[in-house]
């Protein structure tokens, strides 16, 4: 193929640790640099993030990078790829981009008002302005299509995150010993991971846990991620009413790093989100060999593949027959593992950055012939 100029919009990923997107840039673009040596990314950072670059000075240093500034369009482009909900108003080049989620579409009483109107008009100009959209899912795709039917089916493609294998793995008990003792975490627990907000259920976790033997047994519930405003204090309420604010631990900082540890640590890995973009952390926990439940909402059962149970986010008694199944029956924890683990397999960011390129140049030939 001849040499071709990708424009990348990285300012998601112009931040210290960063999660969700910034995580989904820093994996995806040294594999698709590595996948076909033919592409001359561009890194482009738009508006006053530009003033703090040096924050992705190691996402492919030799690529140069270029200030995005308001409604300028970039130039000398083969393809303009928003690895964000954004999109210049005006480009030469084909313009294409990830689709994380719809959630203030679909979920809008979750959010703050403010945002949901927002990152609706966001979106909307987003869509508008693409020749092709990069979904997460199947289940991404079909809304999409729900809430912009205009767009072309033939536009979009589902392309799965992967998972970083190298970090990602079972962490022996000796190892991990060290973050568990760092976190004052003492005894067996069971995890939740990721920011609390409504949109993560984080109260069914709690009200099956007090319905379950697992308090009864002096395990403790360990929340990972810190928390939206408001969302600690009314689990911490609720769990006072249920008699277990004491079994409780809030993990408001935790490395990257640390995760591994966490994970092969967990009694049970708790998943009970009502919305998930594509829920990266799921398959993170089955490569570490944690055992774990995922609620049945959104494109979660399509992510999980059968390998951990399903369970209502709506009945916490669903979710608590499941933590005593774990505690007692060793043999469905060991299926659990390891076809947790067999799932994780099929996820690579190598697999995802050769789908993407495909995507790319996809676009890239329909662009052509239409002219």
């Amino acid at each position: 193929m001849k040499r071709l100029r990708i424009g990348f919009d990285v300012t998601s990923a112009v931040k210290r640790d960063g999660r969700g997107i910034a995580a989904y840039i820093r994996a995806l673009l040294p594999e698709l640099a590595a996948a076909e040596p033919g592409i001359e990314p561009q890194l482009y950072i738009r508006d006053s993030r530009w003033f703090q670059k040096r924050l992705v000075r190691e996402l492919l240093p030799s690529a140069p990078r270029r200030w995005q500034a308001g409604p300028f369009q970039p130039r000398g482009l083969d393809a303009y790829f928003g690895l964000g909900v954004r999109l210049p108003a005006r480009c030469a080049a084909p313009r294409i981009f990830t689709l994380h989620d719809l959630r203030v579409y679909d979920l809008p009483a979750a959010e703050d008002p403010r945002w949901v109107r927002i990152r609706t008009r966001r979106t909307a100009e987003t869509v508008a302005r693409a020749d092709g959209i990069l979904c997460l899912s199947e289940h991404g795709r079909q809304r999409l299509q729900h809430h912009f039917p205009e767009f072309p089916l033939e536009a979009t493609a589902v392309v799965p995150h992967g998972v970083d294998h190298r970090r990602f793995q079972p962490v022996a008990a000796e190892t991990a010993a060290p973050v568990l003792a760092r976190h004052s975490i003492d005894r067996p627990f069971l995890l939740q991971v990721g920011q609390l907000a409504p949109h993560k259920n984080p109260r069914l976790s709690l009200e099956a846990f007090a319905d379950s033997h697992a308090a009864a047994g002096g395990i403790l519930l360990v929340f990972a991620g810190g928390a939206v405003p408001g969302c600690r204090e009314d689990l911490e309420r609720r769990a006072r009413e249920l008699g277990v604010g004491d079994r409780l631990r809030w993990l408001d900082q935790v490395a990257f790093d640390e995760l591994p540890a966490l994970y092969s640590s967990a009694e049970v890995v708790l998943f009970p989100s009502h919305y998930e973009g594509f829920g990266l952390p799921l398959l993170e926990a089955m490569a570490c060999g944690a055992p774990g439940v995922v609620s049945n909402a959104t494109c979660l059962p399509e992510v999980n593949g059968g390998a951990w149970p399903l369970v209502d986010p709506y009945d916490p008694a669903d979710l608590a027959r499941h933590l005593d199944r774990f505690l007692i029956d060793p043999h469905f924890r060991r299926e659990t593992v390891s076809a947790g683990r067999f799932r994780a397999d099929t996820f690579t960011w190598a697999a995802c950055a050769r789908q993407t390129l495909d995507f790319l140049l996809q676009r890239l030939r329909a662009r052509a012939e239409r002219r």
